[in-house]
């Protein structure tokens, strides 16, 4: 595993490691996709489930949408939780 060095050391916000990341992640699957054969057929086929199946899976483990509403309720209520840290990142 190598060493990577963090965006501050090239003058880049610390969200632009989220940025590649998710831009990795996006290579990754099309490349995956790409490699599947391209078979016309009237059937569904094994390739085809197994597209699905790992698609599935992924959807599975994206995490749901932050209620940015509800999460501004509550950082306003008290003047405490505004102090902290995670709060301010929200």
């Amino acid at each position: 595993m190598t060493a990577l060095d963090p965006p501050i050391a090239y003058g880049q916000h610390t969200n632009a490691e989220i940025t590649s990341q998710i831009m990795d992640s996006t290579e990754l699957l099309y490349s995956i996709l790409s490699l599947q054969p391209q078979v016309v057929s009237s059937g569904g086929s094994n390739a085809d489930d197994a597209i699905v199946a790992l698609l599935q899976g992924l959807m599975n483990n994206v995490p749901t949408l932050i209620d940015t509403g509800a999460l501004k309720y509550k950082i306003n209520r008290s003047k405490l939780e505004k102090e902290n840290p995670l709060n301010v990142v929200l």
